[in-house]
Order: structure tokens, then C-alpha cells, then sequence
């Protein structure tokens, strides 16, 4: 496949998945997810490949989904159905497939990663940042729930009560509280971050990968078998939420840079 919305590259073993269309913010649209799916499979199954880096370009790492497109469709007769839906259920299967893959997949976050990205960051093995990194479950903003997962992983990251703080609020996650919290594994200065975690993933190459694989295995029997039958559910709940008044206000809010007038309708 021809990439338009991410680069990939590949050395000393390790691919390097860069998130990259500067319009957006690397936003994760139907396309996006496509390419991302492709790139993944693709470099699960090359054999010189032995670690994978998930990374974004400019100045976040995602900035969650595209709500101009959102705005622009939101009223269309199927939107739920054949624009949002696919995209949701697409996000949570490539969350599913990093988990399954044989193969570490590593995530370096420069920046924001917002919604959808915040949560495709969570699904990755582990997760590195620079210090100008923010977590954020933005979804209450435009009255949404979480989705790519996120009501599956985090409180199995951070716990229940503190998942459900992040989700109701909305607030960011800066990086020192996120490492505090176990959810990322090292920070590094922005400039050096790609740097520090390609030479990480280049010393994982050189180890056990076998093991590595054996490993991932155990951990999704312990941790993540009830997955996919949770994806279905969460396709099931955004889709409600998108079809609401307050969804629609709720991006048009965003637009219009104006708080939103909420009426649980």
C-alpha cells in the first residue's frame, strides 16, 4: 500500500510507524486507521522486522478524531452507520492486533495524544514520552464516550476510580503524572525522545524475540481475552452518543472555540 497519512521506515530491525498529516494533527479518520492496520500487518509479518515504534510527526503525537469531519457529516441520515461506526469498530481491532501481534510494539508521544490517540498510545506494549507530553480522554468534551479501547485499558492501567476521573473530566495528563501512574515507562527531553526509544527497541531486537512473543501471549490471556467482546459494546454505546443533541453541540462548541451548552438530550 501507498501511505498519504504515515511514513514507515526500517533499520537495524526495528520499523518505525510515524503518524504523519499535519492538517489534522494526525487525526484518526477511516483512512488513517487503514494505512495504520496495513503498516502493522505489514510489519508483522517481515521477518527482519523484530520491534515496531509507533510514533507521531509536528507537534502531537494524534490529536484524537477529525471533528471537522464530524461537523461536516454529523447530520448525514447514515453516519453512524457507515462513517463512525466502521471507524470505532476499525480503531478497537487495531488496538486488539497490537496485543496479538508476535512482536513488541513500542509508543513514543511527543505532544498531545487526545481521544482515540490517547488510547491507541495506551494499547501499544509500552509507552515513552518526551516532558511536553499530554494524555487526555477528550471524548466528554464533545459528549462522546471513550473508544479505540480506552474503557477496556485504562483501568487496568491506573485503576477504576482514577480511569473514571480521567474519563468524566476530560482533563490532561501531563507526562511526569502519567509516569507517576505507571502508564508511561521513561520520559526523555523532546529533542531526544525518537532517538532514546529507537535505541531501546534496537537493543530488544538483539534479545529473545521468541520469548518476547511467549510473553505478549501470557499477558493477553491475563489481562485483555474479553476484548473483543468489549469492542463490540463500545461501538454499541458511541453510537448512541453520536446520534445526540449534545454530540452535535458538543463539536460544534469545538469549533467555535465556546464552551458547550450541554442538555443530556
Amino acid at each position: 500500500m501507498d501511505y498519504k497519512m504515515l511514513r514507515v521506515s526500517k533499520k537495524n530491525n526495528v520499523a518505525t510507524i510515524t503518524l504523519d498529516w499535519a492538517p489534522t494533527l494526525n487525526a484518526l479518520d477511516l483512512n488513517m486507521a487503514i494505512e495504520l492496520e496495513d503498516a502493522l500487518k505489514a510489519a508483522e509479518e517481515d521477518d527482519e522486522v523484530k520491534v515496531v515504534i509507533l510514533t507521531g510527526a509536528g507537534r502531537a503525537f494524534c490529536g484524537g478524531g477529525d471533528i471537522r469531519f464530524m461537523k461536516e457529516h454529523c447530520m448525514d441520515r447514515d453516519f453512524v452507520e457507515k462513517s463512525m461506526g466502521p471507524l470505532v469498530r476499525k480503531l478497537s481491532k487495531i488496538v486488539l492486533y497490537i496485543k496479538k501481534m508476535k512482536k513488541l510494539v513500542l509508543c513514543a508521544v511527543k505532544g498531545a495524544a487526545a481521544g482515540g490517540g490517547c488510547n491507541l498510545a495506551f494499547g501499544c506494549d509500552m509507552v515513552f514520552a518526551a516532558h511536553n507530553a499530554k494524555f487526555l480522554q477528550a471524548f466528554i468534551g464533545i459528549a462522546l464516550v471513550p473508544d479505540t479501547g480506552g474503557g477496556y485499558l485504562l483501568p487496568r492501567m491506573v485503576g477504576c476510580h482514577k480511569a473514571l476521573e480521567m474519563f468524566v473530566s476530560g482533563r490532561p495528563m501531563l507526562a511526569d503524572e502519567a509516569l507517576r501512574l505507571a502508564i508511561v515507562t521513561k520520559l526523555f527531553p523532546d529533542e531526544l525522545l525518537l532517538d532514546e526509544v529507537t535505541s531501546y527497541a534496537e537493543k530488544l531486537a538483539k534479545g529473545p524475540t521468541l520469548a518476547y512473543t511467549n510473553i505478549k501471549k501470557m499477558m493477553f490471556e491475563s489481562m485483555y481475552k474479553d476484548f473483543e467482546a468489549f469492542a463490540e459494546k463500545e461501538a454499541e454505546l458511541q453510537g448512541e452518543c453520536e446520534l445526540s443533541e449534545d454530540f452535535r453541540e458538543g463539536i460544534t462548541a469545538f469549533l467555535e472555540k465556546r464552551k458547550p451548552a450541554f442538555t443530556g438530550k
